[in-house]
């Protein structure tokens, strides 16, 4: 994730309102609707994620915030990660213990790419 990313995925959920539990967004009036609908005004976070940087980038990102909240480190190449880890995500956000204060600290924490090298070695097997 790059610090503009982050940026405006914080900036999206910048109030309580902007945030919702049990599907990928609503409408003003409360109405599950996908998160690409032009109606939206809430969503989770894999919606909030796919709203701001479309599908085929938020499948990248989601193994990043997966990592993040689980605390996990990407120790092999698993080529159904990114929907693994969009599961996992609907399974954190939908949770009854998480809430807004709980998204937003979690999101607050996420590290950002810098344009450094990766710590960890990139596996060989995985490379396309």
């Amino acid at each position: 994730m790059t610090s503009d990313e982050k940026t405006q995925l914080l900036a999206l959920f910048d109030n309580e309102g902007k945030w919702c539990q049990g599907c990928e967004a609503l409408d003003s009036s409360g109405n599950a609707v996908r998160y690409d609908d032009e109606t939206a005004v809430a969503w989770d976070i894999v919606g909030g994620v796919c709203h701001l940087f479309g599908w085929r980038r938020a499948r990248e990102l989601f193994g990043q915030l997966h990592r993040h909240i689980s605390g996990r480190q990407r120790t092999h190449c698993d080529p159904n990660e990114d929907i693994s880890a969009m599961a996992a995500l609907f399974d954190f956000n939908d949770a009854f213990e998480t809430t807004y204060e709980k998204v937003v600290a979690t999101l607050e924490g996420l590290p950002v790419w810098r344009g450094r090298s990766s710590s960890v070695e990139k596996n060989p097997m995985c490379e396309t």
